[in-house]
């Protein structure tokens, strides 16, 4: 078939482009991109570079038979999202480029707050997920307010508790040897429930040394009652015996949210470390809280939670 010179020419320009391609992808395929054993290599020689000494016994399993797709063999063991390093992430099975990605958003201000944020992890599969989820474990400085629940008591002052609770049992079990098991009232008596001791409470009918205790340990947490209702908080107070109660409010002790330390605030029952953690927010940026209308305008501060605290409050 006879060709115009034209066409000869646009022919000769098609053939030499489709061989350029050709010749491009072959390049890309054998020179460019890096051979599997090369890759595997690479991220061993990463996790060996980054292992602390102590781990030097646990070595990365790695599969390299020559079948494309090899895989290294993934490890699994309890870690911190926020803190891992980049060898640590592809020894959970991770890939590198995943590893790469998780540094990427820490080093950008990224936290994992819970196990479930790490599922925002480029390419993580449901499969790998399940497998981590288990042995995630986020340290308390990454975790939010509402995680971390009500602030726990230090070592010193959780010793300090527990040395007053057995000194008040062991008061009671040494009053209740030397004196008998206390009479119960003939008549009705009112007591002040604010300066009751547990003898004298276990008088009154229905209430016996393991309510009584409660009632004591519970006055003190508050700080003093307010009101005899408030004895139904505890659960195992019948109703019968608040006619033989009264409460003076003037032996309440007082919060004052403007000079107590947040870990003194959320010791109380009503407050917890989430208001506690708002009022100092509030002190630190504005000063001292005036008035109970400053403080229904903080987090937290719900109109039931304003209602049980205004009776402890000072300023």
């Amino acid at each position: 078939m006879y060709l115009r010179r034209p066409d000869r020419r646009y022919l000769i320009i098609f053939l030499i482009v489709g061989l350029a391609i050709w010749a491009g992808v072959l390049l890309d395929r054998w020179l460019l991109q890096p051979r599997e054993g090369e890759e595997l290599l690479r991220i061993e020689e990463l996790a060996e570079a980054n292992r602390p000494a102590a781990d030097s016994t646990s070595s990365v399993s790695v599969r390299a038979d020559g079948n494309r797709g090899g895989l290294y063999l993934p490890e699994t063991f309890a870690f911190d999202p926020n803190t891992a390093d980049s060898a640590t992430l592809v020894r959970l099975g991770l890939a590198a480029w995943q590893a790469r990605a998780v540094l990427h958003y820490r080093e950008h201000g990224g936290r994992y707050h819970r196990a479930e944020d790490f599922k925002r992890v480029p390419g993580m599969t449901p499969e790998v997920y399940e497998r981590l989820a288990p042995v995630i474990r986020i340290a308390r400085q990454f975790q939010t307010y509402e995680d971390l629940g009500e602030l726990e008591v230090d070592a010193e002052e959780a010793r300090a508790r527990r040395h007053v609770r057995d000194s008040l049992h062991q008061q009671r079990r040494d009053s209740i040897a030397a004196l008998g098991r206390p009479q119960k009232f003939r008549e009705m008596v009112i007591l002040e429930l604010n300066t009751a001791d547990s003898l004298t409470l276990q008088r009154i009918p229905g209430i016996g040394p393991l309510r009584a205790q409660k009632i004591v340990e519970y006055r003190e947490r508050l700080g003093g009652f307010w009101s005899v209702s408030q004895l139904a908080e505890l659960q195992v107070v019948p109703n019968e015996v608040a006619p033989w109660l009264r409460v003076n409010k003037r032996l309440m002790k007082k919060l004052n949210v403007n000079t107590m330390s947040v870990a003194e605030l959320a010791r109380h029952p009503y407050m917890g470390f989430a208001r506690a953690k708002a009022i100092a927010e509030y002190r630190r940026v504005h000063g001292r809280i005036p008035n109970l209308a400053v403080l229904k305008q903080l987090p937290h501060f719900t109109e039931a939670a304003v209602g049980r605290l205004e009776p402890y409050l000072e300023y």
